[in-house]
């Protein structure tokens, strides 16, 4: 498992990183299937003031987990993180143990998309993992919802061709198939 502990307007100390990596590793234990683990640290102003901000993704073979906490101490922050992933983790291994029908092992890489760096107006390119696991139309809104995105790339279990879930205006969702 890659593990990734990055800062975001925040500095990052010896024992800040010790103690995220320490927390992130015990996790590690609830699912075999961990791939990645990409953990992000940024401070942030509030209405009610100076606040921290942890978030965990965790991409696993065929899908992704995200959880994210937001505390006035950064420990706390952390530690909240990470007990919002592992009951995620929990029900991953447990729905994945119950009906194993392929190799989760392989992956493809698929799509890109923009993320904001909060340092600098420039746009950086981040690499999506695509999971090579068709899934159903109900499966991938649920990863749309996991992940908290706009929208989400799958490959269709019906017809085995590329489609994509997305959020509506209206918060119906759209369908788009090859």
């Amino acid at each position: 498992m890659k593990l990734f502990i990055r800062g975001r307007q925040i500095t990052l100390t010896d024992s800040i990183k010790k103690y995220a990596e320490e927390k992130v590793l015990k996790v590690e234990k609830f699912n075999d299937s961990i791939i990645k683990m990409d953990v992000t640290l940024s401070a942030a102003k509030l209405k009610t003031g100076n606040a921290h901000v942890a978030e965990i993704l965790v991409y696993l073979s065929g899908s992704t987990l995200k959880s994210r906490a937001t505390e006035q101490d950064l420990y706390v922050a952390i530690d909240r993180a990470i007990d919002g992933i592992e009951p995620q983790l929990k029900k991953h291994k447990e729905k994945h143990s119950r009906a194993k029908t392929q190799d989760d092992s392989a992956k493809k890489l698929y799509s890109l998309t923009n993320d904001e760096n909060f340092e600098s107006d420039e746009k950086k390119l981040v690499k999506v993992y695509l999971p090579i696991k068709p899934m159903d139309v109900s499966e991938a809104i649920l990863q749309l919802e996991n992940l908290n995105k706009v929208f989400f790339a799958f490959t269709n279990v019906e017809t085995g061709k590329m489609a994509v879930v997305y959020k509506r205006k209206d918060g119906d969702y759209g369908f788009i198939e090859e």
